[in-house]
């Protein structure tokens, strides 16, 4: 009467849970040779147990033959461990279980269940979302980019031609070779490879893991419509030839749209295309006067020229521009041997740096490393003369008090300090770099005052880009030289 009641088999032949976990792990080729041995023993002598084993096997090949469901809320609301718990193995397991087959053939002697157990139907449909998220990796990592240009390749080309967007790029050793990179680039990062794919994402750190599972909450939510519009944009992008400098000025226009204020977002968001384009072109000339001169010690011609002395900036050097990408390649080289920075690039890589970077950082590079081949480039045929047209009686009359060297100096600081306006710069982009300097360096910035800091944690990145220098020890040089001179 005391004796532990037997507990009676399944009426509903369910695979018993105790012995799931046991079994799964079998098929999926996890077990060492002893625990092996132990399952084929039982499976060998018990009965119930084999049955147990058929049970499972074809849950699977019956949902091999299921149409695939949308999956619930439940489904995007796992762990980042969850989503890409099991995905390296997927292809494997497949494998495993089907030479596994083979091994207990001549022990399939007795009938099967019928149908899949609640238990094994919700550990096959977690892989889904798994599935899912490895495959539209790119896509999940940039929809909401995609978004701002409304999936539209024309439209991004357009905007590819405000300069100010398109980040400058670095030169990096790629094995044995050296090549031009992309900041940001995380699209091109991504394997192709499925298995691979899934390495990549559980490689991430913690915090990298956790933005990826919000995107992939917020892109499981958008509709069937959208996802594939987003899809067959990324698909379109990517066979671009130009992708990497698409991808860049994407990122660009992404991270700049987004320090926007609420209104002037929405107002943009809400405009047709063409007038969209120009009223973006209007917010950057604002924001450009806005900062003309916060960044340099020259004295500006009055308010009122301001806007004509950047038109006419424009207007030069968009004439000069392929005399300012040839001259690029050489004095980068020239300035690389001599302060002795690592490895120069070959000139295949040179030319190539010079074709794809913007202009405006070029610019800076020139000024700062070859600054009379630039103001004899500006004072190249009738270009003075174009800009005394456009600027007021009291701009030409300062000019005319000068000397004809001064006033060329005066007006190349005018220019220098019109191309530092227009290098945004990023809260990302200056905590990209902060991270990236030493300790001894963050540790005196961060005795600033907050103003002094920021102010210097600018220049100092301004200075790095246009220095066109990828060596982060010469850097920090002479940073620490100008933070403490003695």
């Amino acid at each position: 009467m005391n004796s532990k009641p037997e507990q009676p088999e399944s009426q509903s032949g369910e695979i018993e849970f105790s012995s799931f976990d046991e079994l799964s792990a079998y098929l999926d080729g996890e077990l060492d040779e002893k625990q092996t041995q132990e399952v084929e023993n039982r499976l060998g002598s018990d009965s119930k147990y084999l049955a147990e084993l058929q049970s499972l096997q074809k849950t699977w090949d019956l949902l091999d033959t299921l149409p695939v469901q949308e999956p619930g809320g439940s489904f995007t609301k796992t762990t980042m461990e969850l989503i890409v718990g099991d995905a390296v193995n997927t292809a494997k397991n497949r494998r495993k279980r089907t030479l596994f087959l083979g091994r207990v053939a001549i022990m399939i002697l007795l009938p099967v269940v019928f149908f899949a157990t609640a238990y094994g139907v919700v550990r096959r449909l977690k892989s889904d979302p798994d599935r899912r998220l490895i495959e539209n990796l790119s896509v999940i990592e940039n929809f909401s980019k995609y978004e701002v240009v409304d999936c539209d390749l024309e439209f991004l080309e357009r905007i590819r031609n405000i300069d100010f967007f398109q980040k400058p790029t670095v030169i990096v050793v790629n094995g044995s070779e050296m090549e031009v990179a992309y900041e940001d680039d995380i699209a091109d990062s991504i394997p192709i490879d499925s298995v691979q794919r899934a390495e990549y994402v559980k490689a991430l750190d913690v915090e990298k893991k956790i933005s990826l599972k919000g995107k992939f909450e917020d892109f499981e939510v958008k509709s069937e419509s959208d996802r594939k519009r987003y899809i067959d944009f990324d698909l379109e992008l990517q066979a671009r030839g130009n992708r990497q400098q698409l991808r860049s000025t994407l990122n660009g226009f992404y991270d700049w749209l987004t320090e926007l204020e609420l209104s002037e977002r929405s107002g943009l968001q809400d405009l047709p295309q063409n007038e969209r384009l120009a009223e973006i072109r209007a917010i950057r000339v604002r924001q450009a006067q806005n900062e003309l001169g916060k960044k340099s010690l020259v004295n500006l011609p009055s308010k009122e020229d301001v806007p004509f002395l950047m038109g006419w900036c424009e207007s030069i050097f968009q004439l000069k521009e392929r005399q300012l990408r040839d001259r690029f390649p050489l004095v980068l080289e020239q300035a690389m041997r001599q302060k002795k920075i690592g490895s120069v690039p070959p000139t295949s890589v040179l030319l190539e740096k010079s074709r794809v970077e913007n202009l405006n950082s070029i610019i800076g590079f020139l000024l700062r490393e070859d600054r009379q081949f630039v103001e004899d480039l500006i004072f190249e045929g009738d270009a003075l003369f174009g800009l005394y047209d456009i600027l007021s009686l009291n701009a030409r009359k300062q000019l005319d008090s000068r000397s004809e060297a001064e006033q060329r100096s005066r007006i190349l600081d005018w220019v220098d300090a019109v191309n530092q306006s227009q290098q945004g710069t990023s809260l990302e982009d200056l905590k990209k770099f902060e991270m990236e300097l030493s300790s001894k360096v963050r540790d005196r910035l961060q005795k600033m005052s907050s103003e002094k800091y920021r102010e210097t944690l600018e220049w100092m990145y301004e200075e790095s880009r246009k220095s066109q220098i990828s060596s982060q020890s010469w850097w920090e040089q002479q940073i620490e030289k100008t933070l403490d001179p003695n």
